[in-house]
Order: C-alpha cells, then structure tokens, then sequence
C-alpha cells in the first residue's frame, strides 16, 4: 500500500479476476467516514470488466495445467430460484466441470472449499453466485460455507459423480472425548485442550498432537471407525485449542503457529505445548504433531524444533515457507493440499522436493477441493494410517 496511507484502496489479480485490496483492518464504513473510496465501490466498479472476462471463459476448456477458473454467464431468474428449495445456499454441478453456487440473502462471504467473492445476479437485489470450472469436478468433494453479515455459517458439501467414497464417521464415540483447561504459565493465559482416547485400557500408544482443538471431535470421528476396524492403531489425539484473539492478520491464532508472524508469541506457545501439554501423557510411545492451514506450519516446525520429543508431522493445506523446513531433521512428514488452494499445494508441493533433495521419507498428496475439513479429516486418517507403517523413534 501508499507509505502512510491506510485507507488506500488498489487492486490486485486474483485467479483471473480484479479485485479491490485493501489494508487489514480497515473497514469501508472507515474508509466512507472519511470520504474515500471503499471496497464495495472499487469492486463495483471493477465487476463488468471481470463479467467479460467469465463470460469468454465460459466458451472454453481449462488450460493446460489450470486446475480451475471462474466462468460466468447470464442467466434468468426462473432459472436459479428454484435452486433454492433446500435453504439460503444452493451448490450444482453442470455437465462434470462446471460448479455453481447460489445465496439468497444479504451477500455473504465464502470461507472453505471455493472462497471467491460471489457477484450479484442481475435483476435480483437478494441473490449472489459464483461459477467455476474445475478440472477433474466429477471426482472432487467440495465444501462450501457461506458466512452472511452478523449471521450463522450455512454449509453444503458437493460430491462429483465419480467421487471417492467418504470414510465412515461415527455417529457416537465409544471411546472418551474430554476438554478441559491448562492453566498455562508459558502463554500467561488458561487454554482449553480436546482429548480423545480410544476405548480399551491405557497403554503405550502413539498420540496425535492437533493444532486448532477444536476441531479434535469432528476428527476423532473419522479416526475411531478406522481404530475399531483394525486398519489404524490405536492412538490419542491431543488438541490444544487455537487462541480465541481474532483481529487482522496476523491474528493470534497466526501468531502462535506461524514462527515468522511474532516469533516470540510462537516460541511460547510451542513451550506450553511441549513444557505442559505433553507430559500429561507419559503413556505416549511417540508423538506425532498435526494441523492444517496455519496450524500445518505449527505441526512442521515442531517437528524440527523438538526432533528428540515428536518423532513425525502432519502438514495439511500448509502455509509454510520452504526455507523454514530444516531438513537435517530426519523424521518422516507428510504433506497435502487441495487443487483449489493452488498456493498452498504449491507450498506442499514445494516443502516436499525439499525433503526429497535431502532424503528424508515423506509423503505429498493433491485432492481434488479446496481449503476445507472435509479433506482435512480424509488426509489425516491417510497420514496417521501411512506413519503406522514408518519406523518412528519413542519420543521422550
């Protein structure tokens, strides 16, 4: 931005489309206060321009190496209001690459698998949609979370026709699921952590240290069918809970995962996470560090700040950058990212000729979807079932 100016508006490319950026931070209702132009106004402005360009889009076939792109054609209202029978957000597919998102209501922000910003239909003040074309739709999974001003998230999960079946969930968990707080000295803070343990006596077994707690149940459900069935080891997971600090990016969540967003923030949530949160589990024979998005560059460099305590990682949709990954440290990681999040496969992708220049056994995989949890629970599973079969040090 301008030196000095924060209330700047420029805009920027965005996979095809031109889009008002702006300060982190800074709201239109600043910006209008102090007679500027705003975001929606850029925007505005720049949406006929980025019409045209969709519009011709549409006439074509992906190019090679493109995994998707937004297209756009006009459509008649009686045509998309029916769409709408199952609620505020509706998601179709069109002849197995075309992908159509439909919202009824003041315009909300797409926050998961497809996080573009939706346009307005024409001739309709309370209807917003995006398209694109995805290549390989008929096998993707897609989640789709439309987040309204002030309002409820909204979820729908698109699955192509040729899609791989999902993997059994459980309905209700036979083992524990407890959370409870740590009164940590590290983070100055008390902090929640979520723990499952598998049903069956406590006994040595590996655990699964996850960033964003949070989300441990939704993950313990994909886990425990695989533990019962005998095709995954039993294990605890262990998730520490992300810091409830929202703000503009960095946000504390960043700054506690990411060690060059506030380096000393980091070091201190890696020692609560090291200092207080592990040795409550003196039955783990090994730990195995875990997360997704920012959460992925916490579980790496963990790993390579600690080799003697976590004896592997877990980097899903990873924001980190290559340079961080010390390679000296040789314990196995496993790295994935959805197609539609083209940055941050291009970082797995990335992370992972660097371990192989330095021979280091990792795994790195694509799926066909976005930054989502849907694929984050697929892929963990997927890690955790690969790392069984890897020779892991006991962790001390």
């Amino acid at each position: 931005m301008p030196p000095g100016d924060r209330l700047a508006v420029q805009t920027i490319e965005f996979h095809g489309d031109k889009v008002a950026f702006g300060e982190a931070g800074v709201t239109d209702e600043e910006r209008a206060a102090a007679g500027r132009e705003t975001l929606a106004q850029r925007n505005q402005a720049l949406l006929r321009g980025n019409r045209r360009r969709a519009r011709r889009r549409y006439a074509h076939e992906l190019p090679d190496g493109v995994h998707f792109a937004r297209v756009w054609r006009r459509r008649a209202l009686a045509e998309l209001r029916p769409m709408l029978t199952g609620g505020p957000l509706a998601v179709w597919g069109e002849d197995d690459d075309v992908l159509h998102v439909l919202w009824q209501g003041p315009n909300a922000q797409l926050v998961s698998g497809v996080r573009f910003p939706m346009w307005p239909v024409k001739g309709a003040a309370d209807l917003w949609e995006l398209s694109l074309r995805v290549r390989h739709l008929d096998r993707a999974v897609i989640g789709v979370t439309a987040v309204p001003p002030g309002g409820r998230p909204v979820e729908r999960i698109w699955h192509g026709s040729r899609a791989a079946q999902a993997p059994a969930t459980a309905a209700r968990l036979a083992g524990t699921l407890v959370t409870r707080e740590i009164s940590s000295v590290h983070l100055g803070e008390r902090r929640a952590i979520t723990v499952y343990r598998p049903p069956g006596p406590i006994r040595p077994m590996p655990l699964c240290l996850l960033a964003d707690g949070q989300a441990a149940e939704s993950h313990a459900r994909v886990l425990e069918p695989a533990i019962l069935a005998g095709t995954l080891p039993p294990l605890i997971l262990a998730g520490p809970h992300a810091a409830d600090a929202p703000g503009p990016y960095p946000d504390g969540r960043a700054r506690e995962y990411l060690p060059y967003a506030d380096p000393r923030r980091f070091a201190a949530h890696l020692a609560f996470v090291v200092g207080e949160v592990l040795p409550g589990f003196p039955e783990a024979s090994h730990v195995i560090s875990a997360g997704f998005s920012d959460g992925a560059g916490f579980a790496l460099t963990a790993a390579d700040r600690c080799p003697g305590r976590i004896a592997a990682a877990v980097a899903l949709s990873p924001n980190l950058l290559p340079q961080l990954l010390d390679t000296s440290v040789r314990v196995p990681r496993y790295l994935a990212a959805g197609t539609l999040e083209p940055a941050l496969l291009d970082c797995a992708r990335s992370l992972a000729a660097r371990l192989a220049g330095a021979g280091v056994a990792h795994r790195c995989e694509a799926w066909i979807g976005g930054h989502d949890g849907y694929w984050w629970r697929v892929h963990l599973l997927a890690a955790l079932t690969w790392l069984a079969r890897e020779p892991l040090p006991r962790s001390r």
